[in-house]
């Protein structure tokens, strides 16, 4: 066995990010078998194992740079896997501050385990490890989603993986047929692979169909709602934003080179934003609303990754403007949703009504869920804002002038649905007492998540 290659050739450096998170994982598990253990050491212990997951990721760019590959070309040290990478950790990071619910150590080892997952997905370039990472991540998220406890948490849980299996399944079938088309499960091959057949060409519609139901595009949205509903607000943030930051890549890397499917991912997107668009407006409970809020921005930003899948060399150059509109406006708008819903979490209920008498209660607490709203509503000069005019700017230059007239529109439609959380807060009257009451942790969060949104331009610059 040596003689073909040696533990040197598998550089199992660039797999230590996500290797040392289940290790520590593990080790958590032990202390909830054998020890005792307050919720504090827990949460203390997940923190510090993300910090020294993302500085292994950092001493692994130092070391190897941004092109370098290990496990035979499996695993990759490339841009598009270190900026995902680091959305998903600072991401994380933020959630398990703001979550002030006391969880057993369960709770930390499965979301241990569930980034590590996620990390690995978006490392990867075979379509098994991509899978792995794919289910590992997805039932450890089902499983969290049902520990909310709540009859409603569970059947919520039990829906998105029944919806989740018939995805695991189409990507299981179509990972078969590349294989028995080109005899490999790289991603690489799968490009370069000179025959298109109908083998090949139903493979990339299964994965979409995967890619649709974990970024929940309409029609495959169903599931989404109810999960939201269900889950506890800061829960519901991590849902939208990390989860799918990691499917966005898959999304990328598979069809970054498939030409011919760009106007089918257009069309599925157009699609996508004008129901969730339309079905905001008819809700009465905010999450509900914030659960169609993020399938309009999945279906924004996958409708601007078109002129990628248009063009390789985007993906080949590495750092570029491409990269950077993916990237740049997920987290533009994973702060402004994390700021929203953890102001929702202060709340018993997440009905509109519940914000009545906002403004006059708390003030300072009423100007930063206006400037999150903002925000997602794309109005100067709030983060989104700018997100959304690099996105004209990249559909108008590549001549998709008809998809940002639709944006336009669906912007237009959800501004309408935003604006009903500011009018609660700001203008209804109630007679409702009630006090807020953030943890220090909770403050941090939140006055980062509004300072990103007031000064995104500064940073973006």
């Amino acid at each position: 066995m040596n003689e073909f290659f040696t533990l040197t050739d598998l550089r199992m450096d660039l797999a230590y990010p996500f290797l040392f998170l289940i290790l520590a994982a593990l080790v958590l598990l032990l202390c909830v078998a054998f020890c005792k253990l307050s919720s504090k050491f827990y949460l203390s212990s997940s923190l510090w194992a993300l910090l020294v997951s993302f500085f292994l990721s950092l001493s692994n760019v130092n070391a190897f740079g941004l092109q370098s590959r290990a496990f035979f070309g499996t695993l990759n040290n490339d841009i598009v896997a270190f900026c995902a990478i680091c959305v998903i950790l600072l991401f994380s990071f933020l959630y398990l501050l703001m979550d002030k619910q006391e969880h057993r150590g369960e709770f930390y080892t499965l979301f241990l385990f569930m980034i590590a997952s996620l990390m690995l997905m978006v490392s990867s370039s075979n379509l098994a490890l991509i899978f792995i990472g794919l289910e590992a991540s997805s039932l450890a998220l089902y499983t969290l989603i049902a520990m909310q406890g709540s009859k409603n948490a569970i059947s919520s849980a039990l829906k998105y993986f029944s919806v989740a299996a018939v995805g695991s399944g189409f990507f299981v079938l179509a990972s078969a047929l590349i294989y028995a088309q080109t005899g490999s499960l790289s991603i690489r091959v799968f490009f370069h692979y000179a025959e298109e057949s109908i083998l090949l060409s139903g493979s990339k519609t299964l994965i979409l169909v995967l890619c649709a139901i974990k970024l929940s595009l309409a029609p495959f949205h169903f599931w989404l709602r109810d999960v939201y509903y269900a889950s506890n607000s800061n829960l519901a943030a991590f849902i939208s934003v990390v989860p799918k930051i990691a499917i966005l890549v898959v999304l990328l890397r598979i069809f970054s080179f498939y030409p011919h499917g760009a106007i089918v991912i257009c069309a599925l997107a157009i699609f996508s934003m004008l129901v969730a668009a339309l079905a905001a407006l008819a809700q009465k409970d905010a999450k509900k609303m914030l659960a169609y809020s993020s399938v309009v921005q999945s279906s924004l930003l996958v409708l601007a990754m078109v002129p990628i899948f248009l063009h390789a060399e985007y993906v080949e150059k590495g750092i570029n403007s491409a990269l950077f509109l993916v990237f740049g406006y997920w987290v533009l708008f994973a702060f402004a949703n994390y700021g929203l819903f953890l102001i929702l979490s202060l709340f018993e209920k997440s009905d509109f009504n519940s914000l009545n008498n906002l403004f006059a209660k708390n003030p300072i607490v009423a100007f930063a869920l206006a400037t999150c709203v903002l925000s997602l509503a794309g109005v100067a000069p709030f983060g989104l804002f700018w997100g959304k005019f690099m996105i004209f700017q990249t559909l108008i230059l590549s001549k998709w002038w008809y998809c940002a007239l639709v944006v336009a529109l669906t912007s237009v439609l959800m501004l309408g649905s935003y604006l009903r959380l500011i009018i609660h807060g700001f203008f209804v009257k109630s007679e409702a007492n009630f006090t807020l009451k953030l943890h220090p942790r909770q403050k941090f969060v939140l006055i980062v998540c509004v300072l990103v949104n007031i000064f995104a331009l500064l940073l973006m610059l």
